[in-house]
């Protein structure tokens, strides 16, 4: 695997790691302020920037949201480039199914990212892409519906197929 891309596949593991960590419903701890946040120019004061309890919450969980259209939208490029354009055609299922799972996913994100809805092309309906122990992604039925965590076996399985991608894509190159 490129330095590139290996780079590019920690930062997007650490964002996403932090995003669940920021969103979990154990994680109750308030945000701590600055008095004042200043940048070149600008400057802002702590009660314009302070959110509400409920609003630091809804916060957190955007926060999962965007990291796992980022996760996607970063790993589809990562897979482009180490596996080329044709990976979806490989002869390696694992790739395959890889490349198939995460295009898929971030298809859904790219129009309406936080109300992200499936867009299943006809070469990829009524299918399985399945990643061993990881997760299966059926399309029956998916087309025109609102991705949900379910679909794909929640964010813990996007966090396992980014780690078995990893894996995959240093022994492609060893």
């Amino acid at each position: 695997m490129q330095e590139k891309s290996r780079i590019k596949l920690e930062h997007v593991e650490l964002f996403y790691k932090f995003a669940l960590a920021a969103s979990s419903p154990v994680n109750s701890r308030r945000l701590n302020y600055l008095d004042t946040f200043s940048y070149l120019k600008h400057v802002v004061k702590k009660n314009e920037v302070k959110l509400t309890a409920s609003e630091e919450k809804t916060g957190a969980r955007i926060l999962e949201h965007v990291g796992t259209y980022m996760m996607m939208l970063q790993l589809n490029k990562v897979l482009e480039d180490e596996w080329g354009k044709n990976r979806l055609q490989s002869k390696d299922n694992d790739i395959q199914n890889i490349s198939q799972v995460v295009r898929l996913i971030r298809n859904a994100f790219a129009h309406d990212p936080f109300e992200p809805c499936w867009n299943i092309s006809n070469s990829s309906k009524n299918k399985e892409f399945e990643i061993p122990g990881i997760l299966t992604l059926k399309t029956v039925d998916l087309h025109g519906k609102k991705l949900e965590r379910k679909h794909y076996g929640g964010p813990l399985a996007l966090l396992r197929l980014l780690q078995f991608t990893k894996k995959k894509l240093e022994k492609s190159t060893t």
